[in-house]
């Protein structure tokens, strides 16, 4: 009896051993899988080479690789003005590797319906920059003011042009809304891409543009054309001397935008991961430095579910006004 005692005695203490050892394995393993990231990750640009939206890709790059301790690619994958590049991204693996820079295209191509799909296909991590729309005319233009502009095409309707890049693209929408809100009539122009429209600018084919201030500043401090207003709710430090909209009596806030989004479902280790590193990257003076000098942007940093809600509001006034103007297909 004593014997058989001692047995079941040491098979109770082998059985115990073997429970921590198997339940120290499981807390191992669990940590393991929980480590983001174990390899490179490719953030997806839908344009090609030295665009806002590549520049912003590469800046922040350069600050994730040493938040992550991984090489971070960026692969210009240009088509359909964005439209192929969230394409490849959904079709890739939703586990957080793979990413797309998303900005105002993301929700006119999908309110247009040139693509099956829409945001809310997305987890749309972070907006990190937003870069407020410049009204410009040409060094030569009588305007001198926004309210010049403005008097001048009320009593003259239809008589100036205003030039964009792309139809149905962010900045024909929002020259639209601006038209819409100063209760101005004008006649629109598109071309093929932004430089299109500034060359159209100074080569007098047309009155005015509306364009993200990166893509026309040189050509503002060269003097080759002039800002009369910006569309949003501050000054830029290096456009201290233009006035926004509303402190010029235009109630709008209008500007372009750049962030992070990926396939729908990644790993919430992953998603916690990026919100987490894209936080400590813009902090880098160096960043700051960048976005504000070469992209004449400001960073106003929106995560997760606030970034969703802020897309949403954004939508309510993009498909209304696609569907006014006859785009909706």
């Amino acid at each position: 009896m004593r014997k058989n005692t001692k047995i079941i005695a040491f098979l109770l203490v082998l059985s115990m051993i073997s429970i921590t050892a198997s339940g120290c394995g499981k807390s191992k393993n669990t940590s393991a899988e929980e480590e983001w990231p174990k390899k490179d990750i490719t953030i997806i640009v839908g344009y090609g080479p030295g665009g806002s939206t590549d520049t912003f890709a590469r800046l922040l790059a350069k600050q994730l690789e040493k938040e992550f301790g991984r090489s971070v690619i960026v692969s210009n994958v240009a088509g359909g003005g964005g439209a192929v590049g969230y394409a490849q991204t959904l079709a890739s693996k939703a586990d957080g590797y793979t990413v797309v820079v998303s900005n105002g295209s993301l929700l006119t191509l999908g309110g247009i319906g040139d693509v099956d799909y829409t945001f809310e296909d997305f987890d749309n991590i972070a907006r990190v920059i937003v870069e407020d729309e410049a009204i410009c005319v040409s060094k030569d233009s009588s305007f001198e003011t926004i309210s010049d502009l403005v008097n001048y095409a009320k009593e003259n309707p239809g008589k100036l042009k205003v030039g964009f890049a792309g139809l149905g693209g962010f900045t024909h929408l929002a020259s639209m809304e601006f038209l819409k809100t100063a209760e101005i009539e004008v006649d629109p122009v598109g071309y093929g891409s932004g430089s299109e429209a500034v060359a159209a600018l100074m080569g007098g084919f047309v009155d005015m543009i509306i364009q993200q201030p990166g893509e026309i500043y040189s050509q503002y401090k060269g003097g080759e054309l002039n800002i009369l207003a910006t569309i949003g709710t501050e000054r830029h430090p290096l456009l201290s001397e233009i006035p926004t909209c509303k402190e010029e009596g235009i109630d709008l806030e209008l500007y372009q935008w750049r962030g992070i989004s990926a396939p729908k479902g990644i790993p919430m280790n992953a998603k916690i991961a990026w919100i987490n590193a894209i936080e400590k990257a813009i902090e880098d003076s160096e960043f700051t430095k960048e976005v504000q000098e070469v992209l004449l942007a400001n960073k106003k940093l929106l995560v997760d579910k606030d970034f969703e809600t802020w897309l949403d509001f954004e939508s309510k006034w993009i498909n209304p006004l696609i569907e006014e103007l006859g785009l909706k297909k």
